[in-house]
């Protein structure tokens, strides 16, 4: 039975992408609930020496009981395993959200994939080599490009919110992105001038599809200055000074 514990726990490393002792310490809290549940009493469920053992502890006048579940005769083994299938599935979900959270408000190029009634379904990469599907709603598009983004275009998106979600029972990553903040702004202009040039940046005011105002700490060549503009499609203006950022 024990071989099939360290199966059990190998099969959700390699299913979740947690670790090993992620994955322990959600079997032992889980375990360790339901069959306190289940037996009345409280069941603390420890993983140790490559074996699960269940400890069950009953209240006596003046003392504190204590003996040995045996797992292997613990009912309903499949329901355990539905119940952290189902919880390591929220786990996973929260260890991902928690690690892609350092990179909101970055930006990153994506291509829309699908337009639907709430917006546009992008396709792009928080991190190299792994793809994941952003929602960019409607109110998070200028007006002036409702009509001009169409499935197929790589744009760029500022990475707005990355939260955990619900979805139909299962626990899901959303990402949502837009084309509307200051950072995509200040994030496309250096993103073109790159890491080595040492001018600072910022977008002071943003109106969507009209003008962007930007301070910078020294001069930015036109060719960014337009490309960024033919990418937002809005004119940029920028004032040299860095006591203006």
């Amino acid at each position: 039975m024990q071989t099939q514990y360290n199966e059990i726990i190998n099969s959700f490393v390699d299913k979740y992408g947690l670790s090993r002792g992620q994955i322990i310490a959600e079997i032992e809290k889980t375990l360790s609930a339901m069959l306190s549940q289940w037996h009345g009493t409280s069941t603390v469920v420890l993983f140790g020496d490559d074996q699960l053992q269940a400890l069950r502890y009953a209240e006596h006048p003046g003392m504190t009981l204590q003996n040995q579940l045996e797992l292997i005769s613990a009912r309903g083994w499949n329901t355990i395993v539905r119940v952290l299938d189902h919880n390591l599935g929220q786990a996973a979900c929260l260890h991902e959200v928690a690690h892609y959270k350092r990179r909101e408000q970055e930006m990153r190029w994506g291509e829309i994939i699908r337009r639907n009634d709430d917006g546009f379904l992008v396709e792009l990469e928080i991190e190299e080599g792994q793809p994941i599907l952003a929602e960019c709603p409607w109110n998070r598009i200028g007006v002036h490009e409702r009509k001009e983004l169409s499935v197929g275009q790589k744009r760029a998106f500022h990475l707005r919110r990355i939260d955990p979600i619900l979805l139909r029972g299962i626990a899901r990553v959303q990402v949502t992105v837009d084309r509307v903040s200051k950072n995509l702004v200040t994030t496309l202009l250096r993103e073109h001038l790159g890491g080595t040039t040492g001018i600072h940046v910022h977008c002071v005011k943003r109106y969507v599809g009209h003008k962007s105002f930007v301070a910078a700490s020294g001069f930015l060549p036109k060719n960014i200055i337009k490309a960024v503009s033919q990418e937002l499609r809005e004119h940029i203006q920028v004032s040299v000074g860095e006591k203006k950022i």
